[in-house]
């Protein structure tokens, strides 16, 4: 089987996205609450209601943002991922079970919202996904492939279940431009020596 490398996971640039949400996540979630006691220890007993509401709004934010940052820590530091292409479709080794993805499980989804790696096994368990070795497998047949849409900061996988994979530009070492181009090249060459399968 004909096996082609598509893109290359950067360890490093997840590590570097996974300190940046834990930062965010710290000063969103921790920083209202510091602020809250120190108000309700200056004013003692006599709390603005606008305090009320920055610490309601801004530290149900904070958690989410501050547990992918956790997780992408931890899968820097995990075993590579890959991202390649076959004659019978793409395998996408990325992402893996964490506590932000459970967490995000528990949230009413709308289906037409792209997953992340580490989200798209529970909203989408029957679109090709198996854990190996800690880590998340993707696995999609040319035949479950609707398109694929690129911009600048992502790279979307979008299925014909209506099920979509977002893929942040911090995952890889090329930009989303870059692997759109590399995959249409990659698909030309498969379907004029290997043609995909259609149906």
């Amino acid at each position: 089987m004909q096996v082609t490398e598509v893109a290359t996971v950067s360890s490093g640039r997840m590590f570097s996205a996974g300190m940046a949400h834990l930062l965010i996540g710290l000063t969103w979630s921790i920083g209202p609450v510091v602020g809250f006691v120190a108000d309700t220890g200056e004013a003692r007993g006599h709390v603005g209601w606008e305090v009320i509401a920055i610490v309601i709004l801004l530290w149900p934010l904070g958690v989410p943002i501050l547990l992918r940052g956790v997780g992408l820590l931890q899968q820097s530091f995990g075993e590579g991922g890959s991202f390649r292409a076959t004659t019978d479709g793409v395998e996408l080794r990325l992402g893996a079970p964490t506590l932000y993805g459970r967490l995000i499980a528990m949230i009413p989804q709308i289906r037409v919202l792209p997953a992340n790696p580490d989200t798209f096994a529970l909203r989408f368990p029957e679109d090709g996904v198996r854990l190996a070795g800690g880590a998340y497998v993707h696995f999609f047949r040319w035949n479950m492939i609707a398109a694929f849409d690129v911009n600048l900061f992502a790279f979307v996988i979008e299925l014909k279940s209506g099920a979509r994979l977002l893929l942040r530009r911090f995952y890889f070492a090329e930009d989303p431009v870059t692997i759109g181009r590399r995959l249409n090249e990659i698909t030309q060459r498969l379907r004029a020596t290997n043609p995909l399968p259609e149906e």
